[in-house]
């Protein structure tokens, strides 16, 4: 007897429910468009206005229904809808001018300029009544928000300089609390320079800080992300490792499963997933003991309700690091913390030559760099830097210093895309993709191959069995590839990680076989691609990432206990939405804000997918801002839009008349030439996303 393969039948569930939440986010968005139109409707009956047809949807008529004077349409692209009313047509704005319809008095047009003004703005007074209504129902349902913990800070990036570390909670941005992680990134996307941030500490005390954002890609950026808790999701997604092979975790001494909740590594209680990579990075070299609880499970794979959890002690072994047998040359300091010890000895642009007479990047490896500081810290270390003292003559400079005890966390979370840090003396440098020093094994393996000055242009990790991929940290594809950034570009904008980065991936994938692309340099050359064969584990030099990959976001149910507090917090969404969206158009203007940054209508049923994902009440809130959204958009003094026929009513209102066909006529051709543009725009914007 045959039987199903369970694999195959978890990932058509999977896709299943995606595509049940896309069905739901699509109904939704119908649903806002109907209440908007559903508006106009109303009121313009209220003033008895025949109307023609009421459509749900833009384009082709795929359905609809006569009753009485109305018709009923479901149209083809559910982006959109509309009210057509006799003397009001946006796609013929020239049936408002004709002195035939205008004498009819069910026409819009015969209308007084008060009733005009309450049909136009119905749709946008409804979809601000949704919107209070979407997000008071999600909160009385209770919302699963993201907790503003920090959990990694980019080196050299706004939030490192600043001074915030894991475990600090973002509480306010210049006035404005901040509730959740989404708060705090529209705070600072939107904000127009330095930033005044409540910071509380992991102390429990508070300190107000003053953060720079920088323009980063689309918008102002500050270099942090949220935290992990201390457990494994219960509910992960289909091919993703909870342990990477090869992995320390994979030779643990029993396996973990998803859902179990770590509460202590070696005797030290535990809450966050940065505490559990501390005490990874401070014992890299011994055994990591995890106390774990595991709920028991029911014949379905479900958490036993009030079950008493299980206690077990699972010991991962240490794991050395491995390098490819070469050393590439040491870069500049590119980043520096005020107030660390690094800041009263180096300058931006230094160059490290050697640490207690070892010459870097032939003695010592400068991806070891981190881990020798740390290991001196509070003894002094002796470090010759190379400065630059004129336009074009550079000095070495002696330097004395006493690291602090700060570990070095090697995570593969971490930004990678910046300098490396070197936390004890709080800088930053960058590991130049210039191949400085080959030792003799390796000189050996790649006889005719290698040579120094050579320089590394990408990274190739593929799978050793390229019929069955085996699923590792960096995926199921049989081949990864990473572009390595140059020293000299920023590599925050170009998006490419630096051979620090590279250097990590190749802990997390020890099981690929790795290729390079070399070159000397020559403009034109096309790079070689090597394979690396003698990539070997080195004393006294271990990874504190252990493998270990399933962490569960840290987030929070805010929920309200009464339908006053749910109309309040309500009301507070529905305003504080309206005024970010307005900033939004502001800081798009301004240049602050890029119109990358903007989503189309596959941009917006793929975020609607996602916060389906997060249950019924996330999806109520993705469609009150929406409604939001809308009725904002929708009023902007745009030609066809709302807002723009209001334009035209407060024209006629002070001047005691019509504008003139001519200009109606003009204003509706560039309104509409204007919304298509930015239609295939954001569309375009929607494809790269979705195919990248």
């Amino acid at each position: 007897m045959e039987f199903p393969d369970i694999e195959n039948l978890t990932l058509v569930a999977f896709s299943l429910a995606k595509l049940w939440n896309g069905f739901t986010v699509l109904l939704g968005l119908g649903l806002v468009i109907f209440f908007h139109e559903l508006g106009h409707f109303a009121v313009a009956k209220w003033c008895d206005v025949h109307v023609e047809r009421f459509s749900i949807g833009i384009g082709p008529i795929i359905w609809s229904r006569q009753k009485g004077e109305t018709e009923y349409a479901l149209s083809a692209l559910p982006f959109g809808g509309y009210v057509k009313m006799l003397g009001q047509d946006d796609m013929d704005s020239s049936q408002q001018t004709s002195d035939e319809i205008a004498e009819n008095p069910r026409s819009y047009t015969s209308k007084k300029v008060w009733q005009r003004m309450a049909i136009i703005s119905a749709g946008v007074i409804m979809n601000v009544i949704t919107g209070f209504f979407f997000f008071a129902i999600a909160y009385r349902m209770g919302v699963t928000e993201i907790v503003p913990m920090v959990g990694n800070v980019g080196t050299g990036m706004p939030a490192w300089e600043a001074g915030l570390q894991p475990g600090d909670i973002i509480r306010e941005i210049d006035g404005s609390t901040i509730n959740n992680w989404r708060d705090m990134n529209l705070g600072v996307a939107l904000s127009s320079g330095n930033i005044s941030a409540v910071v509380e500490r992991r102390d429990g005390s508070k300190e107000t800080i003053t953060i720079s954002p920088r323009i980063r890609g689309i918008a102002p950026m500050i270099g942090v992300a949220s935290a992990f808790e201390a457990r494994f999701l219960r509910n992960p997604p289909p091919d993703f490792p909870l342990v990477s092979p090869g992995s320390a975790a994979a030779s643990a001494s029993s396996e973990f499963q998803w859902g179990d909740d770590i509460v202590a590594v070696n005797g030290q209680p535990v809450t966050y997933r940065y505490e559990i990579a501390e005490i990874a990075a401070r014992q890299a070299d011994q055994d990591l003991v995890f106390s774990v609880e595991r709920m028991p499970l029911d014949d379905e794979g479900k958490p036993v309700k009030d079950g008493t959890p299980q206690k077990l002690e699972i010991t991962v072994p240490p794991k050395k690091i491995r390098t490819p047998g070469f050393m590439m040359a040491m870069g500049p300091v590119s980043a520096i913390a005020p107030g660390s010890v690094g800041s009263e000895h180096f300058k931006p642009g230094d160059q490290i030559v050697s640490v207690d007479g070892q010459e870097v990047s032939r003695e010592i490896d400068p991806l070891a760099l981190p881990e020798y500081f740390s290991a001196k810290a509070g003894e002094e270390v002796v470090v010759v830097v190379k400065r630059q003292t004129s336009e074009d003559g550079r000095e070495d400079k002696e330097v004395r210093l006493t690291p602090l005890d700060i570990p070095v966390l090697r995570d593969p979370l971490r930004t990678s895309t910046g300098p490396m840090p070197i936390p004890s003396i709080g800088i930053g440098v960058h590991i130049q993709p210039r191949i400085a020093f080959i030792s003799e094994s390796a000189a050996t393996a790649y006889a005719g191959k290698l040579e120094a000055n050579q320089k590394i242009t990408k990274i190739e990790f593929v799978q050793k069995d390229a019929e069955n991929p085996v699923i590792d940290a960096l995926g199921k594809e049989v081949t990864e590839t990473i572009d390595i950034a140059a020293v000299e570009a920023d590599e925050a904008e170009t998006g490419k990680p630096n051979w620090a980065a590279v250097h990590a991936a190749m802990q997390m994938a020890p099981n690929r076989d790795v290729f390079i692309y070399v070159t000397s340099g020559s403009e034109g050359e096309t790079p070689e691609k090597i394979q690396l064969t003698d990539i070997a584990a080195v004393d006294d030099w271990y990874v504190s990432y252990r493998g270990i990959n399933g962490w569960k976001q840290l987030t929070q149910v805010r929920k309200v206990s009464s339908l006053g507090e749910a109309a309040a917090l309500g009301l507070h969404f529905t305003r504080n939405n309206g005024l970010k969206i307005y900033m939004t158009l502001v800081s798009l203007f301004r240049g602050s804000l890029s119109v990358k940054a903007l989503s189309g209508p596959l941009g917006i049923i793929q975020a609607g997918t996602q916060e389906a994902d997060g249950g019924l009440a996330s999806l109520f809130v993705f469609l009150g801002f929406l409604s939001v959204n809308l009725a904002v958009l929708n009023f902007l003094p745009i030609p066809v839009l709302d807002g723009g026929h209001m334009v035209f009513l407060i024209w006629e209102a002070v001047a005691r008349r019509k504008p003139s066909p001519r200009i109606i006529n003009l204003a509706h051709g560039l309104g509409l030439v204007f919304l298509l543009s930015l239609f295939v725009i954001v569309l375009s914007m929607d494809f790269i996303r979705l195919t990248k």
